[in-house]
């Protein structure tokens, strides 16, 4: 491998700046995975509500700065919490903008990991797996086999800052298997 890191964007389902879906990102950026740069997306809550409307020379400007962000990826890193039972609203708008135009979005054929943290046991498991759900759907290249992290409010400290070393150890999987996936994928 050369000197070149590979850019995963990373964006979490939450807008909470202290969410634990932003302190799991933001730990995923610190472990410093080997020959990984890990880019914190900020634009969730700038994204007007999808409509067709909007595509074409009506894209607006936030739009536009998604798409350029997911494209300009080698990977994504999606963290979500779950919702009533799902994933938040802000994500999947989020998602609907990536997929366009249709059948030529963003997503289609890029790298995603999807995870998520929840103060419940099950870790936001239905909300990731929805996640993964929909970005397959879109024709994103979705990792097999996600993290979900349950009572995730006792594996942070009170500045959201992962403390938990089984946690952290299977983040850094999670994200050199991501990076793994692009490598082989630019190999073929």
């Amino acid at each position: 491998m050369t000197d070149t890191k590979l850019n995963i964007l990373a964006i979490s389902g939450s807008v909470r700046a202290a969410s634990l879906n932003q302190g799991l990102l933001a730990s995923a950026k610190e472990l410093g995975v080997t020959g990984v740069e890990i880019e914190l997306y900020s634009g969730t809550v700038g994204l007007p509500i999808f409509s067709e409307e909007l595509e074409g020379p009506n894209r607006p400007q936030p739009a536009t700065d998604l798409d350029s962000a997911i494209r300009n990826a080698d990977a994504v890193l999606i963290a979500t919490p779950e919702y009533n039972g799902s994933l938040p609203g802000g994500l999947k708008n989020l998602l609907d903008w990536g997929s366009r135009p249709y059948g030529q979005g963003a997503f289609a054929h890029k790298p995603v990991a999807v995870i998520g943290a929840s103060m419940g046991q099950y870790g936001a498991a239905r909300a990731v797996q929805t996640t993964a759900g929909i970005l397959s759907h879109m024709g994103a290249n979705v990792l097999e086999g996600h993290l979900t992290v349950g009572a995730a409010h006792s594996k942070f400290n009170q500045n959201v800052e992962l403390q938990d070393e089984m946690t952290k150890k299977s983040l850094g999987n999670i994200v050199s298997r991501l990076r793994d996936s692009v490598l082989m994928k630019s190999a073929v």
